[in-house]
């Protein structure tokens, strides 16, 4: 059977790698309650980054993640509904919120590293069976979309085809 998608060919590059992303975090969210992890797989590097740098504004938390920071608020929001972090305003700047990792939180960080290390050699595989040089094409995409955001390239593009 053929693909739709790949048959649309590079116009649908932001397609395939949803479908792909969506596999890998799904496949993950099935996988790590079995290893005892129960934060989603998108809210991970929050948690990392949180027991890196310890207590985080959401602005700070969305910089360093390079994510949106409405996306960081809902993981936030997530995180502490499952009581992996908690929020309280900056003594120092009251329009400021600082999270933090709990008790709860550090405790579920030990079953992530562990998790990590599985998570690790499955990635790499497939990586491996994609070719040499896949990850660093990967990230060489992510770079050259900060360098000149995609926007700007269609912008680019769309003139060039009225001329």
């Amino acid at each position: 059977m053929n693909d739709f998608i790949q048959q649309q060919g590079p116009a649908f590059l932001a397609h395939l790698l949803r479908r792909l992303a969506d596999e890998l975090v799904q496949g993950a969210a099935d996988w790590y309650p079995s290893v005892g992890v129960s934060a989603p797989p998108r809210t991970i590097s929050t948690l990392l980054a949180l027991d890196e740098h310890g207590p985080l504004g959401v602005t700070e938390l969305a910089r360093l993640l390079q994510q949106s920071h409405p996306l960081v608020i809902v993981w936030i929001k997530e995180l502490t509904r499952l009581s992996l972090v908690k929020s309280k305003d900056d003594p120092t700047d009251r329009r400021r919120t600082l999270v933090s990792l709990t008790a709860k939180g550090r405790n579920e960080l030990v079953r992530v590293r562990k998790a990590l290390v599985t998570m690790e050699r499955a990635s790499s595989e497939l990586l491996q069976l994609a070719g040499t040089d896949s990850l660093q094409m990967l990230w060489a995409l992510e770079r050259n979309c900060r360098e000149l955001p995609f926007l700007q390239r269609l912008q680019q593009k769309a003139l060039h085809n009225e001329e």
